[in-house]
């Protein structure tokens, strides 16, 4: 069993800052709630750099609480890819999916875009950034794009490394337009007093004034990334045993039966989390955490932007890119030699062969290390 630490590279060379001054930009990231959340240091570095440009995001209805009220941004333009699919697949409603396309593109060329980026680099979001007009569409090169995207782009970056944090690789796409005391790593989320306010109320109705406080997340949008409930069970238990602590099971849409029945093999019978009305009241929740533990997830990355330290379980993902980026964190992952494969296995043995044990272990050292520090 191996426990990785990740570590902060970044290494800039602008060469176009100051060759154009935008008064608009647009950034494209339609999915998913992970990656949002890694494209945002583009997002404030933009700002920083450019305060009194427009900057619209175009992103999917899955993904787009994770930008609401995002104070640098101007716009949020949602492309309304559930409602357009369904209506596409029955032909009585096809007049429907046609006018929901021509309201977006309508929408999208309100704007004069000087700058489009297109960061996730597949044909839907390259089709968007052409469709918006702007003169000066950039992309990755052939080979770190999927579907031919880069078709849509003129101004196309080779990342330095296929091996990049994807939080570096996103901010090597805006770097020749940044000035680099502009770069920055820190992301910024739109989390309100409101928000922060309804996760203090709940926590203190439920639990008083306890510490230490662990969430523990296991939804995630794969099923090959899931770890078995009774491991996670096992942990809930481990952790109040062996740390003291008091486990919360944090949940998204869909996953409250499944932490119900992590709670139902348990003895120690940790608090259910409250049922969040937005990915930002989740973040205030895991903000109020002493430490997080979950796997490869959304989750695992707002709760790592919003400073909590995380122990997240990898299994087929290739952690030198996924892993939660901002410290402190600890990966556990089994010793296989098929790692990383993220294809979809028939059984996940990378995710079975890691023990609570290991996890504990993990989560038993960042606590001691990070607890002091917290407490200040």
């Amino acid at each position: 069993m191996s426990t990785f630490d990740t570590a902060d590279r970044l290494s800039y060379n602008p060469r176009m800052v100051g060759t154009v001054t935008p008064s608009s930009i647009l950034i494209i990231r339609l999915s998913s709630i992970g990656d949002v959340v890694r494209t945002l240091p583009a997002l404030t570095s933009l700002r920083q750099n450019y305060p009194k440009a427009h900057i619209t995001w175009v992103v999917e209805d899955k993904s787009s609480g994770i930008l609401e009220g995002h104070p640098y941004l101007d716009e949020v333009l949602v492309f309304e890819r559930k409602r357009i699919v369904r209506s596409l697949k029955n032909p009585l409603r096809f007049p429907e999916a046609v006018a929901l396309l021509i309201r977006f593109l309508s929408r999208l060329r309100s704007v004069k875009y000087d700058l489009a980026f297109d960061f996730h680099g597949i044909l839907k979001s390259g089709l968007i950034a052409y469709l918006s007009h702007s003169p000066k569409r950039i992309g990755f090169k052939e080979g770190y794009v999927k579907e031919f995207s880069y078709f849509f782009t003129n101004l196309r970056i080779r990342p330095s490394d296929a091996g990049l944090p994807r939080v570096v690789r996103n901010l090597e796409l805006i770097k020749q337009f940044v000035l680099p005391g502009n770069l920055t790593q820190r992301p910024a989320l739109g989390v309100t007093d409101k928000h922060r306010a309804k996760a203090h109320k709940f926590i203190h109705d439920k639990l008083g004034d306890c510490h230490p406080l662990v969430a523990v997340h296991p939804g995630t949008s794969r099923p090959l990334k899931k770890w078995p409930l009774q491991s996670f069970a096992a942990l809930c238990d481990l952790l109040t045993q062996k740390l003291g602590a008091r486990v919360i099971l944090t949940w998204g849409p869909g996953e409250r039966e499944e932490v119900e029945q992590i709670r139902s093999l348990t003895r120690t019978r940790p608090l259910i989390g409250m049922q969040t009305d937005s990915l930002l009241e989740l973040a205030a929740l895991l903000e109020l955490c002493e430490m997080m533990v979950t796997v490869d997830s959304g989750p695992m990355h707002i709760g790592s932007a919003m400073g909590t330290p995380v122990v997240a379980i990898f299994g087929p993902t290739d952690e030198r890119i996924n892993a939660p980026y901002w410290k402190p964190n600890r990966i556990v992952r089994s010793e296989v030699p098929c790692h990383p494969c993220d294809e979809d296995c028939v059984y996940a043995k990378c995710m079975e062969a890691v023990k609570p044990e290991d996890v504990l272990e993990a989560a038993s050292e960042l606590f001691k290390q990070e607890r002091p520090l917290r407490s200040r």
